[in-house]
């Protein structure tokens, strides 16, 4: 998808017709719209979502930024039509090309002004393709059409402005790490496939039931209850998780308001340093009580070692007594066996009573052999059961002993910084304590839900086994009732299906999650050359996970402009991932980033999309610096002009 261009009639600050052309090719992808603040750079960049997204986008303003479509009508338009009460023209058509065809699409209202108050008399939107000898063609289904190009749910990562940048550089983002990485890999359409089959599995699920009589209605009443609990299970926890990850975002939020109070600055530090140190030794804990599990799982067996050890004994003294035969016996018989003469001279012949007693005897050595064999896979067996379960009984001592130093560490972080929380408490300012009791609040909860969260997993857990027990009860017991059994057939069928599908859902979540990662990571480190000691990561909880060279959190000591840095990163990843290859317009791209950030980024900007378009301040972000990093790579240049006695905008051409 390309812009060829935008023009605006009579919307916010530009009276009548203007148009910006988008000339951007290969070598030169990208444009960019210079003007103040409030000369009209937001407002173009409104125009060209308001021409995508219509109705969509009037909402997103609305919610977003307490606007209304009808703020955008231009007031010297409207002071005209008053006097003859006539109605204001609004419009913003955008042309774009797509898969080598060009179309055009259009938003427009009528306004009237009735005593001071707006409302919209007539509504129209138009998309058409534009044939190559000039005809047009309408397109019906606009809204489908367009999503199919630039859906509306990743518009953000397309089509975004400094706020956002902002907003995913702020504590509390992982809600908006998370939606990127859903609608980037159109995990709604899976969802939607999850719900549907689900809901038919439930219809057979009824029909089995209400069409069952005897022991299998009541097996059919037990597996459908069952079923029903693990749904509302996981409904739980899903809501529980969402409460926790709302949880955690409070709580980063409070934590960034604390360390930017001078008044406790200092112990703010402090316990983000103690925090730091408390999340290594949980996840050491964490790796300690895992290998722990899989050591007492083997260790355990200490239990039967004595017998273990008897049996071994016996084995190995069969074997020095020659009772586990060798292959030497049965060699020997099969040669005399081929030569026809005994070891003492004696000759014979094949079928006589000598031969076959030599066979009857070969025979013997050989099933000696294979019990044989198997005695001696059981005492090589046994001998290396019984040195993993003394290794294992010494791992658990080792492991049980660094556990409870680790815990013993934990308690004493835990002390210092429930003595930090005192102090924080203990300061006089009424902001500072409510910000920490706040803080105390949200822990407890927080703890709270990760206790329930356990709990219901672990009740699951015994849903699910009770479950599987069902499923055997049933297909034996539905074979009774054919008339049942085809309704569980379908019903199994439709089950496995969305089991299999949701397997799927995690499984692109978390290779999408990976995958943006290490596209987030690499995009970072090419705005900002010197954090290449840095791991980034994004958590499975879609928080983000900064790691210095040893391993510790580093989020927290990233300055503002390098937090803006990663977001911007996050979101080159978001639209390299989709494969979409739709336009980059960015609003103030650089308005809170540092100036070697600038630099750095602004080197970065042309290579993210194959057109790309940004408005920017005057001297802030459009400076010798970044003008002359950028202009090589620039097909178009506009300034944006304002007459503040009329309060117009007006588009003049630079290059």
């Amino acid at each position: 998808m390309k812009f060829i261009n935008i023009t605006l009639y009579n919307f916010s600050s530009f009276y009548k017709q203007h148009s910006i052309e988008f000339h951007t090719k290969t070598e030169y992808p990208v444009s960019i719209i210079v003007g103040g603040s409030g000369f009209g750079k937001t407002s173009i960049f409104d125009a060209i979502n308001w021409a995508l997204y219509g109705k969509e986008y009037e909402n997103i303003l609305r919610i977003q930024y307490q606007k209304d479509i009808l703020d955008y009508v231009n007031e010297t338009a409207l002071k005209e039509a008053l006097p003859e009460n006539k109605a204001v023209e609004m419009s913003s058509t955008l042309l774009f090309e797509h898969e080598e065809k060009r179309y055009r699409v259009q938003q427009a209202i009528c306004v009237r002004n009735n005593n001071g108050r707006l409302y919209i008399t007539d509504r129209t939107t138009n998309l058409y393709d534009i044939h190559s000898n000039g005809n047009w063609t309408e397109i019906s289904f606009i809204e489908s059409f367009l999503n199919a190009i630039l859906p509306n749910n990743v518009r953000d990562y397309f089509l975004f402005n400094g706020d956002r940048i902002n907003q995913l550089s702020m504590p509390g983002a992982s809600k908006y790490i998370q939606e990127g990485i859903y609608h980037v890999v159109d995990l709604e359409i899976l969802q939607s496939g999850i719900d549907h089959l689900e809901f038919i599995a439930k219809k057979y699920r009824k029909l089995a039931k209400n069409n069952s009589t005897g022991v299998v209605a009541d097996i059919e009443e037990k597996y459908s209850n069952a079923r029903e609990e693990l749904d509302r299970l996981e409904s739980i926890i899903s809501q529980q998780n969402d409460e926790l990850m709302a949880l955690e975002n409070n709580i980063e939020i409070v934590e960034a308001k604390l360390r930017e109070m001078s008044e406790v600055k200092d112990l703010q530090a402090k316990r983000d340093a103690l925090k730091r140190e408390y999340d290594i030794e949980l996840k050491n804990i964490n790796k300690i009580t895992s290998d722990l599990r899989n050591a007492t799982s083997i260790a355990i067996m200490d239990i039967i070692l004595p017998t273990l050890l008897d049996l071994r004994d016996e084995l190995n003294n069969k074997r020095s007594k020659g009772e586990i035969p060798s292959k030497i016996s049965e060699s020997l018989l099969k040669d005399i066996l081929e030569l026809r003469k005994c070891i003492c001279g004696t000759e014979f012949e094949e079928g006589d009573s000598i031969y076959q007693e030599l066979t009857r005897r070969l025979e013997n050595e050989v099933n000696k052999r294979d019990q044989g064999n198997d005695l001696l896979e059981l005492y090589f067996e046994l001998n290396s059961t019984i040195d993993e379960i003394e290794r294992s009984k010494n791992q658990v001592i080792n492991l049980e002993l660094e556990r409870t130093k680790i815990d013993q560490k934990i308690k004493e972080i835990n002390r210092e910084l429930n003595f930090i929380m005192e102090k924080l408490k203990d300061k006089p300012e009424e902001e500072i304590k409510q910000l920490v009791n706040k803080l105390e609040e949200y822990r407890q909860s927080h703890d709270n839900i990760i206790l329930d969260i356990n709990d219901n997993k672990h009740y699951k857990d015994k849903v699910e086994s009770e479950i599987r027990k069902l499923q055997v009860k049933r297909e034996e017991q539905g074979k009774i009732q054919d008339n049942v059994r085809q309704f569980q057939l379908r019903d199994d069928l439709a089950q496995q299906s969305a089991d299999e599908l949701a397997r799927i859902f995690k499984q692109f979540i978390d290779e999408s999650r990976e995958e943006i990662q290490s596209l987030t990571r690499e995009e970072f480190v090419r705005f900002i050359p010197t954090v290449s000691n840095l791991n980034v990561a994004i958590s499975p909880e879609f928080h983000y996970d900064v790691r210095d060279q040893y391993g510790r959190p580093a989020l927290q000591q990233l300055s503002n402009g390098q937090r803006q840095a990663l977001s911007l990163a996050y979101i080159t990843a978001i639209s390299r991932v989709s494969e979409k290859n739709p336009p980059l317009v960015i609003d103030m791209p650089f308005g809170r980033l540092d100036e070697d950030v600038q630099e750095n980024i602004a080197e970065r900007l042309p290579n993210l999309a194959s057109q790309v378009i940004l408005l920017m301040l005057p001297g802030a972000e459009w400076n010798d610096k970044t003008r002359e990093i950028l202009y090589q790579k620039t097909a178009d240049i506009y300034n944006l002009d304002f007459d503040p006695e009329n309060r117009q905008s007006s588009i003049r051409k630079e290059k």
